[in-house]
């Protein structure tokens, strides 16, 4: 028998390092300009770094957290600045997702690069493209199949921090950190 698995790996710099906000205004989920949560195309809601059961509780979102067959991996920082070298801490948690696959049929895995707003538009898109094809070449070499893996770039879209142009540009370089991420979500068939 089959059951279909849904794991969703939203892997990102989810203000763990920057110190800007407090865990009261913490939301576990992506939420767009609008205030609009993100949904993926396949109807799965976007989770940030600091999902847990917990804030999860109360938001109707993931319906019955134990059964959602999600999983939520993050990084403290994916990405540096006008980077595309997947960080140390972003390795990691790829290895923990391609771990986590082990046994599953993958029918599709999408891997979506973002960028923070600084930069040109046309910079960014290019950028957050090659941030998306970084995770699709690691998991390659890690062994999943490259025509499972599909990739997409979108730029400064639907951030996830927006940060106050006061300051120095090294404090909004730092506030806007979890902008530059990418997400990985995973979609297939486990035998049970």
């Amino acid at each position: 028998m089959k059951k279909t698995l849904a794991m969703s790996a939203a892997l990102a710099a989810l203000l763990a390092t920057s110190g800007m906000a407090s865990a009261a205004d913490v939301f576990p989920y992506v939420k767009s300009t609008s205030g609009q949560t993100v949904m993926s195309g396949y109807n799965l809601c976007w989770q940030t770094g600091f999902w847990t059961p917990a804030l999860a509780e109360g938001i109707n979102c993931d319906g019955d957290i134990a059964d959602s067959g999600k999983i939520v991996l993050a990084a403290d920082t994916l990405f540096d600045l006008n980077s595309a070298k997947v960080k140390p801490e972003g390795v990691k948690m790829l290895n923990e997702l391609v771990a986590r696959m082990s046994g599953l049929n993958v029918d599709v895995v999408m891997a979506t690069g973002y960028t923070d707003v600084t930069g040109p538009a046309s910079f960014n898109q290019t950028l957050s493209e090659r941030r998306a094809e970084a995770v699709k070449s690691y998991m390659v070499a890690q062994g999943v199949p490259a025509d499972k893996i599909q990739t997409e770039g979108k730029a400064s879209a639907d951030p996830v921090v927006t940060c106050e142009k006061t300051g120095t540009l090294a404090d909004l370089v730092a506030c806007l950190a979890p902008n530059r991420r990418a997400v990985v979500e995973v979609v297939g068939t486990r035998a049970q």
